[in-house]
């Protein structure tokens, strides 16, 4: 089942942006900073039942006390209990099949509603787990659910706690790390305001496993324009001062990638960011973050899974260098097409085999419904051996997807930002294509509207001259065909005067039939209205006034084509183009003239393949080649299947 919408309604949530709503006991959101109150653990209900291993092994998530890192998955069961797995390691880095850390009844939480951590949180060696939870009403709480040293966990205990309209859970990524160099390992969550402020803030872990107020401990102004979507993250003491750092994968609208990197301070927050290697030859989507001390030097470098485009995956290390980068670029394990399916993998790092350095391990699920760990121990010098299989379940025993493992650092979603969509109508490619066009161009008020509707930030619409260029206008077709009125020729007819003006004639077929034919200005007002981008198609048949041979007929044209622009285009975005090659570089050279070069800019990408015919062929046929727009990180897309385009881009970008 997935969680219900816990965003907060849009003017509460202004609200809390600006400091302005309470959570319990007083506190009040500080400017730019959600609220949160902590509670101190009442000791006796939730305390753990037996004692604890002793303190500081320094490994990750070693929830046995054994000196090895282990594994931990909560599993969300069919029937709405869930349960914590966990997988204990041997010396040889394999897992026993897993035990039941803890578990609860159905109804008393939601998978979806849980961004989950692990670490030492009360700092006694053993590892601990924390989720921040999600409630419908909007209240979002972070749990600890301490590690007893023997493989099970004691029941959940709350301590930091934010009321409704105060956090949006939607817009918080959590992380773990001792970011104090205190011994107990702290959380740190980005939150994404959706304007490109974001921030950190740290809450630091108390000896009984709990977390103190939030602080903010880094943060960007709008200007500079962050997405957390198209950031990943790990969390590793990458400098060796005892602290955890950041770091993150950036990936850029221009399909570059770039390392970044925060180093930890002594009161547990972030110093400026340090840009590191980069690269143009990734794609964002395809490798994954982690992080872990491979080679054993004491300072804990990165590790990103690359699934090729071809099949092939390698793993490839990133050390950071004396000038505070993140560069040393290292093949860690290169594996053949076909080894791995990237999508199956949910990958923890840690030290497995108890050897001092860190590992990689997996849950891979299978096809045929078998899920498997495997394990990928490190060398002396970083590098990644073959794997090992270990635990494996029957088909059907264990659901891949309701599994999931518990790691250090989380990062958002990994799918990219959806394409911002331009709508065109579609004109007929079939013989009698006249007579079978629905006129459905969105060159009036209504076909704006229903583009906007379907998802369309922006649309395409053709821009045609009347008699001697008199006037410009909305239509789509050289002829008057669709409109009431004689049929005519519109570079033909004159506007608003003699026997057979334009003017006032009204569509007489297809979805938006009584509407009108509307002047350039008048659909240009009408799109600003609707906040919609317009980029606009100077037909070919303009060329008979825009290229007259009398200069005072050329004038006017252009006048009607530019002039709209230029008193428009600081408080619109306004494009204009032809496919006429003898128009072509008239147009550019007389908007670059006008002082509007910006028109001749931004323009979207054209990925449909299947021919417009009516009635519409299904959007369907063009699936293939809108996930090669997705691919290629487009960040601007048109088309004629708007609906078809904005249905199918669900779920598959954001």
């Amino acid at each position: 089942m997935r969680r219900p919408s816990i965003a907060v309604a849009s003017a509460v949530l202004c609200f809390a942006l600006l400091g302005l709503s309470t959570g319990t006991g007083g506190a009040t959101a500080a400017p730019g900073q959600p609220a949160g109150t902590t509670t101190a653990f009442d000791g006796t209900a939730d305390a753990p039942t037996s004692e604890a291993a002793g303190p500081g092994t320094g490994v990750r998530h070693d929830y046995n006390g054994d000196g090895r890192s282990d594994l931990a998955a909560w599993y969300d069961y069919a029937d709405g209990h869930d349960a914590v797995r966990t997988f204990l390691s041997g010396p040889d880095g394999a897992f026993a099949a897993p035990g039941v850390g803890w578990e609860t009844p159905a109804g008393n939480y939601w998978a979806e509603n849980m961004k989950r951590l692990t670490g030492d949180f009360d700092g006694d060696g053993v590892g601990d787990l924390a989720a921040f939870y999600g409630y419908e009403n909007g209240r979002v709480t972070l749990l600890t659910w301490l590690g007893r040293g023997d493989g099970s966990f004691a029941g959940p205990l709350h301590s930091w706690t934010a009321e409704p309209g105060n956090w949006n859970f939607d817009a918080m990524t959590a992380q773990a790390g001792d970011f104090n160099g205190d011994g107990r390992d702290d959380v740190a969550v980005w939150y994404a305001y959706g304007d490109g402020s974001d921030k950190l803030f740290t809450m630091l872990a108390r000896p009984d496993g709990g977390f103190g107020g939030h602080f903010s401990s880094f943060q960007r102004a709008p200007e500079d324009g962050w997405h957390v979507n198209r950031m990943k993250f790990a969390t590793g003491d990458f400098n060796g001062d005892g602290r955890d750092d950041l770091a993150a994968l950036y990936g850029y609208r221009d399909g570059s990638v770039k390392l970044m990197y925060w180093a930890g301070r002594t009161d547990g927050g972030f110093a400026e960011p340090v840009h590191g290697w980069e690269s143009t030859g990734w794609t964002f989507r395809q490798p994954s973050l982690h992080a872990g001390d491979f080679d054993g030097d004491g300072r804990d470098e990165l590790a990103a899974w690359y699934n090729y485009a071809d099949g092939r995956d390698a793993v490839i290390g990133f050390r950071l260098g004396t000038d505070g980068k993140f560069g040393n670029r290292r093949d860690m394990l290169v594996l053949p097409a076909g080894s791995y399916d990237h999508s199956r993998m949910k990958i923890v790092t840690g030290d497995f085999n108890g050897d001092g350095r860190d590992d990689l391990a997996t849950l891979y699920g299978y096809s045929d419904g078998r899920v498997k760990t495997i394990t990928f121990t490190a060398r002396s010098d970083g590098a990644l051996n073959s794997p090992l299989h270990s635990w494996e379940s029957q088909p059907g025993n264990w659901t891949f997807s309701r599994v999931h493992m518990i790691e250090g650092y989380t990062s958002p979603t990994t799918l990219s930002y959806c394409p911002t969509v331009f709508g065109h109508g579609g004109y007929p490619q079939q013989a009698e294509a006249g007579a079978l066009d629905q006129i459905r161009a969105p060159n009036h008020p209504r076909g704006l509207t229903q583009e906007k509707s379907w998802g369309a930030a922006g649309v395409e619409a053709d821009l045609r001259l009347t008699k001697n260029g008199t006037k410009a206008v909305m239509w789509h077709n050289a002829s008057t065909n669709g409109l009431t009125g004689p049929l005519g020729t519109v570079s033909e007819l004159p506007w608003a005067s003699g026997t057979n003006p334009l003017k006032g004639r009204t569509i007489t077929r297809g979805p938006y039939t009584g509407e009108t034919v509307y002047t350039f200005r008048e659909w240009l007002d009408s799109a600003k209205s609707r906040g919609m981008v317009v980029m606009v198609e100077v037909k070919g048949e303009t060329k008979q006034s825009l290229l007259h041979s009398d200069p005072s007929v050329r004038e006017t044209a252009w006048n009607e084509v530019l002039a709209p622009i230029a008193e428009r285009i600081a408080s619109q975005e306004i494009m204009i183009y032809t496919h006429d090659e003898e128009l072509a570089p008239e147009l550019r050279s007389r908007v670059s003239a006008a002082g509007i070069s910006a028109a001749l800019t931004g323009f979207p990408n054209w990925y449909d393949v299947v021919d417009w015919k009516e009635p519409p062929p299904p959007a369907s046929g063009n699936y293939a080649s809108w996930q090669r727009a997705l691919d290629a990180d487009a960040t601007r897309l048109a088309t004629s299947w708007t609906k078809g385009l904005t249905d199918w881009m669900d779920g598959r970008c954001v």
